[in-house]
């Protein structure tokens, strides 16, 4: 048999080589991939840089007179945009292009809307219109004016009535049968202040205001309705008193998470089972506006007495009472509103624009009358603003 003979030399040298080829290698990977971790940080800097940065310019890229756009509204709904006022509803899946429209002749609309349904009421009138993305879906009349209405995801609506002595809480489906009819004293009860509905139409929540002597009291309570169904009473489920404190909002930010909002308070509850509260918020100054989010809770404070500061305070808070945001601002509002991570302040044709850091994004008086209202369009920084007289199409801009 043949003897197998190594030179050693020869092998130990290619080892060497194979040691070295596999060290570049190794020094090549790892300078792509430093390379690449350099180029993924500054692009996360630039994006950081230009989503907080302020803009100083804007130009209009469309433009389009109108008649008049006085007092009509804009909200985000469904995958389009419910243009709504006093003369109707109209549904756009593309800004500007009706799907459908219903006239309506109403002398003091409000709006309230769920996930897919919506709702216009004509306050201190007696008619309140129910619609989804189709269209209009149930019109009802009442005996008593409407004071106040909300609607769940299912279409169920309650709505506050006043009557001649006494007001009413009424619970609708959305084919307007009646599911529940409370009747409210002052005497008895206390004047109901506000309801909510909560997004499963399962649950209501009732602000009841009344004074004895020299002493006023808010009851906040909770009813349920799946008893409803079998027994046709309104279950009770709990209540909470607070003493020379009035609370004149509710709103179920969450499934079974009712927030109470008071003059500076805010109060959150559990009412999935025995209802709880499970959060107080206390501001050093009087609440002057709340606002609403996908995911936040927005309040406006007043903070003028206070010279060393800016003129507002802006705090925001996610939807179960944890603070986000608080942090001072300069700014003229008469309204104001979150749409996705922007909040808008408008005044006039003076338009501010924050994001939920606090940062001013744009702040100017723009070229047109009284400004209605503001919407998010595509691409950066891009909105379409609805002007008393006209359309726009505005993009801002870091240089002229």
């Amino acid at each position: 048999m043949a003897k197998q003979i190594y030179n050693f030399e020869v092998f130990t040298n290619k080892k060497e080589q194979l040691r070295k080829i596999q060290k570049q290698r190794m020094r090549a990977t790892w300078a792509k991939r430093i390379f690449l971790a350099v180029i993924l940080i500054l692009a996360a800097a630039v994006f950081y840089v230009f989503q907080n940065s302020r803009c100083e310019y804007y130009t209009y890229k469309e433009e389009s007179q109108t008649e008049s756009n006085n007092d009509a509204e804009y909200t985000l709904f469904a995958d389009g945009y419910i243009k709504y006022s006093g003369n109707g509803v109209e549904y756009q899946k593309k800004f500007g292009t009706s799907e459908w429209n219903v006239p309506l002749s109403y002398q003091n609309p409000f709006l309230e809307q769920s996930d897919t349904y919506l709702l216009l009421a004509d306050k201190g009138k007696n008619k309140l219109t129910i619609f989804d993305v189709n269209g209009k879906v149930e019109e009802l009349t009442f005996k008593y004016p409407v004071v106040q209405a909300g609607i769940s995801n299912q279409g169920i609506i309650e709505v506050i009535l006043e009557g001649e002595t006494s007001s009413f809480i009424q619970v609708y489906d959305k084919e307007g049968n009646i599911i529940a009819d409370m009747k409210s004293s002052v005497d008895e009860t206390g004047y109901p202040v506000s309801a909510a509905i909560s997004p499963d139409g399962t649950q209501l929540a009732v602000s009841y205001f009344s004074i004895k002597g020299m002493t006023s009291k808010t009851t906040v309570a909770f009813y349920d309705f799946r008893k409803q169904l079998q027994t046709g009473e309104v279950s009770l489920k709990g209540g909470f008193d607070y003493d020379d404190l009035m609370i004149p909002r509710l709103c179920f930010v969450k499934k079974n998470v009712l927030a109470a909002f008071g003059e500076n308070k805010t109060f959150f509850y559990n009412s999935e089972e025995e209802p709880e509260q499970i959060k107080e918020i206390v501001f050093d100054k009087n609440i002057e506006s709340i606002f609403f989010g996908e995911k936040h809770i927005g309040y406006i404070l007043d903070n003028s007495d206070n010279t060393d500061e800016k003129r507002y305070r802006i705090c925001l808070y996610n939807k179960s009472g944890e603070k986000q945001l608080d942090t001072d601002v300069d700014m003229n509002y008469d309204t104001i509103r979150m749409i996705g991570k922007e909040i808008f302040a408008v005044r006039d044709n003076e338009c501010t624009i924050l994001n939920t850091k606090g940062r001013v994004l744009f702040q100017e008086k723009l070229d047109g009358s009284s400004i209605e209202t503001i919407m998010p369009a595509s691409g950066f920084r891009t909105y379409h603003v609805i002007f008393r007289d006209k359309v726009v199409k505005m993009s801002l801009r870091f240089w002229e």
